[in-house]
């Protein structure tokens, strides 16, 4: 119940044309078109905040804010400028390379703790404290 818990808060939560999409297990994807980093940023940020303030009810039995968490990593790329030539290989290889620096970002915000947000760079993952943004 409580990846539904989390899955429902995450559909709800995003800005309209969005998708969010359980990816596997306990995880979860959010595609955000036309979102650079800094929002991006923040919409992770707000997501993390609403599952940790969210006082679940779980097999019948209710539960405090806090109880549940998320980690959340976060990457973006610019698919701004002019398309020369159509390649679909390598716009697989561009999503490929997206997907692997998210999941990594995730790896970041699961190792710092829980409840954290990391972006994917092409160096370390930068980490956000709970405590948001700032």
């Amino acid at each position: 119940e409580a990846v539904r818990t989390v899955g429902r808060l995450m559909a709800e939560r995003p800005p309209e044309g969005s998708v969010a999409c359980r990816y596997g297990g306990d995880e979860f994807v959010v595609a955000l078109p036309d979102c650079d980093e800094v929002g991006a940023r923040a919409i992770a940020d707000d997501l993390r905040g609403t599952v940790s303030e969210c006082a679940p009810v779980l097999a019948g039995v209710p539960f405090p804010a806090g109880t549940l968490s998320i980690s959340v990593g976060v990457a973006s790329r610019s698919f701004a400028g002019p398309v020369v030539s159509p390649n679909p290989a390598g716009d697989d290889a561009a999503g490929e390379d997206l997907f692997r620096a998210a999941d990594a970002a995730l790896y970041a915000a699961k190792a710092g703790g829980r409840n954290r947000v990391a972006i994917g760079t092409h160096g370390p993952a930068r980490t956000l404290q709970d405590t948001g943004l700032g």
